[in-house]
């Protein structure tokens, strides 16, 4: 759920601005709403009205804090990329984060993109398919990829015990954008066999990028 404070502090392109508390209010259930009607309906069939009527609000209301439907899925989008952002700083500084074995690390990695990815499944479906027109719609997206590879890079050179070679440097950051590829995929179109729901989704895509990343691994 995204909150108000998060949605103060981001500061958003395309958000309007509020100053009273009850307006502020309005903008947390605009926006949760909205993930969930994405959730049933794709970009093109996400209607203001029914998002308004669900808020209990006018669609005058909304147009007062939003320029169009593209710039509130757009300010969506971003919320949610600044909540996983915060989620991933405060992941990765945890002492939960498996530091003793890479196929572990790499299994909790997949795990949480998995979770994360069902949390937002309709929001990402949406973005994959807006950038089909409009690749920069994708450019948040994008970023919260490579802020994870950033986390995930020295952890991982650190378990295989060497240094961070080019050769090894591409592999790993492959290794994600098959994960990524694979994932969105699965949003995207769903070809089978395998689905994010499936328990072994997580595992396979582990093993996987270990066997890209340590082709020594059998």
């Amino acid at each position: 759920m995204l909150d108000e404070q998060l949605i103060a502090e981001a500061k958003v392109p395309g958000l309007k601005p509020t100053q009273q508390q009850r307006s502020r209010a309005l903008v947390v259930r605009l926006m949760n709403e909205g993930l969930a009607l994405l959730e049933e309906h794709d970009f093109d069939g996400l209607s203001i009205e029914a998002l308004c009527a669900r808020c209990e609000t006018t669609v005058g209301s909304f147009y007062a804090r939003f320029e169009s439907k593209d710039a509130f899925v757009d300010t969506l989008q971003r919320l949610v990329v600044e909540d996983r952002r915060r989620e991933l700083a405060a992941r990765y500084s945890s002492d939960r984060i498996p530091r003793g074995d890479l196929a572990q690390l790499l299994t909790w990695i997949t795990k949480g993109g998995v979770i994360w990815l069902k949390r937002h499944h309709g929001l990402v479906r949406a973005s994959l398919r807006r950038a089909g027109s409009d690749l920069g719609s994708w450019t948040p997206m994008r970023e919260l990829g490579r802020i994870q590879v950033e986390y995930a890079l020295p952890l991982i050179v650190e378990l295989l015990e060497g240094r961070p070679t080019p050769d090894l440097e591409q592999r790993i950051r492959f290794a994600f954008q098959i994960m990524y590829g694979t994932l969105n995929n699965m949003i995207l179109i769903d070809p089978g066999p395998f689905t994010l729901q499936d328990a072994a989704t997580p595992r396979l895509l582990a093993t996987a990028m270990l066997r890209l990343i340590d082709p020594t691994k059998p």
